[in-house]
């Protein structure tokens, strides 16, 4: 490590309620020459709740490349820097990482302080193991390549975390609903905040729920889907069987049923009782 240099500090703020950042991030924050913050309002009404008065500057995805050096040299000069995002921990699914790569690769010390963050806090209170999952943060907007992603995250054998608007969650719930009726999910709002709901089900039920809410499509929502189950009936869905036949039209049958077998994580033998029943 750069000894002379100061120190890059990766701080976690409250994704909602303020008595959520830590006495370390406090004490941290008000130590730290300088802050960059992904918003500087936000963060502002942030310092002033717990009377901190270091220095701020933006530092957010359209700046990220135009003040890299400043805050390099600023680190190398010998102070440390503290980089917070609007709420929860910084480089999930916010500006910060360009910072960071630059910090490791100029020998810096880049030191966490751990705190708040919405993807844990769903997945803690879903129901769902936690032992092996993946975060994928907002799905694509073009429409091919969200119909792959939401056909991916359908059949995901372990939990997944996804980000989504809440203009945009209900439409995302559809499309997993027409490829897998079966998921189970939960959806959070706003967490931490006066109006935080959970909702638990299957992915239908959750759909409907939403729709008879009293809070519109206002909110920040994290969605967990349960991981697909590997226990399988010998019975196709009808879903399922939809997807082969597609497949047995696209490929031929020894290809169709290595696709669907890895796609739908259905045995081959069941998938080879269906195709013998679709020749009959």
């Amino acid at each position: 490590m750069n000894s002379k240099a100061g120190t890059l500090f990766i701080i976690a703020t409250p994704i909602g309620n303020l008595g959520d950042l830590t006495f370390r991030a406090i004490e941290v924050l008000s130590k730290v020459n300088l802050c960059a913050a992904e918003d500087t309002r936000k963060t502002k009404k942030l310092f002033q709740n717990y009377k901190i008065d270091t220095r701020l500057t933006s530092y957010h995805k359209f700046s990220e490349r135009k003040k890299l050096n400043t805050l390099l040299s600023h680190l190398t000069a010998g102070n440390d820097l503290a980089l917070v995002s609007d709420a929860g921990t910084p480089l999930v699914s916010d500006p910060g990482l360009l910072l960071v790569q630059e910090a490791i690769s100029s020998n810096i010390n880049v030191i966490p302080v751990p705190g708040p963050s919405s993807v844990i806090a769903a997945l803690s209170v879903s129901g769902f193991s936690a032992d092996n999952f993946q975060f994928l943060g907002f799905p694509p907007r073009k429409k091919n390549e969200r119909l792959e992603f939401i056909r991916k995250l359908s059949f995901y054998e372990n939990t997944s975390v996804v980000f989504e608007s809440g203009l945009r969650i209900k439409k995302l719930l559809e499309g997993i609903n027409e490829i897998n009726s079966d998921k189970v999910v939960s959806v959070s709002r706003e967490i931490t905040k006066l109006y935080e709901t959970h909702y638990r089900g299957k992915v239908r039920n959750v759909i409907d729920e939403l729709d008879d809410n009293k809070f519109g499509d206002k909110g920040e929502f994290v969605l967990v889907l349960e991981g697909h189950r590997k226990v399988r009936k010998e019975i196709l869905t009808s879903e399922e069987r939809r997807i082969f036949k597609i497949l047995l039209n696209s490929f031929t049958n020894k290809e169709a049923l290595l696709v669907a077998s890895e796609i739908l994580k259905i045995k081959k033998n069941v998938l080879y009782k269906e195709l013998i029943e679709e020749n009959k």
